[in-house]
Order: C-alpha cells, then structure tokens, then sequence
C-alpha cells in the first residue's frame, strides 16, 4: 500500500468515525422521549452542525475543500449558546 493509499484511508476512517458519532448522538437525543419541541430539533441541528464542521476540516486538513473556516463552529457555539438563554 503506497502513503497516498495509506492517508486516503485514514481520511476516510476519520469521516466515518465522525458520521458515526452523529449517528449516536442523533440516536441518543432520539431515545430520550423528549417531544419534538423546538429544543430537541435545535440540538439535533447543532450535532449534525458539528459532524459536517468536523468532515470539512478533515477535508481541508488534506487539501480536499478550500472554504473551511475554522471560526465557523464558534460562530455556531455563541449562536447555541444564546438560544439556550
């Protein structure tokens, strides 16, 4: 196996590591019985927010997407934060 085959699928075992944490965090607020408030969909929004941030950075770290933007999650986490206020 050549280091570009090696680094390929360590990129992709990192996106897949991410989508299936998503999937559990998904499953996990989905299990909690919680009516469809507007909370419970808000925090489903942010976990895939958060997985997508994730696979972009990934991607960016192998020069695969150039508009990553490292602030964006922070931007993301003030949002979050004031609509739990």
């Amino acid at each position: 196996m050549t280091d570009y085959e090696k680094k390929e699928e360590k990129v992709l075992d990192n996106i897949a590591n991410t989508v299936v944490k998503l999937d559990d965090e998904l499953s996990k607020l989905n299990s909690l019985n919680e009516n469809t408030t507007k909370e419970h969909e808000f925090k489903k929004w942010y976990a895939e927010k958060k997985a997508i941030h994730e696979v972009k950075h990934i991607l960016h770290e192998v020069g695969k997407y150039a508009k990553y933007d490292d602030d964006e999650m922070k931007k993301i986490d003030k949002y979050f934060e004031n609509f739990n206020k």
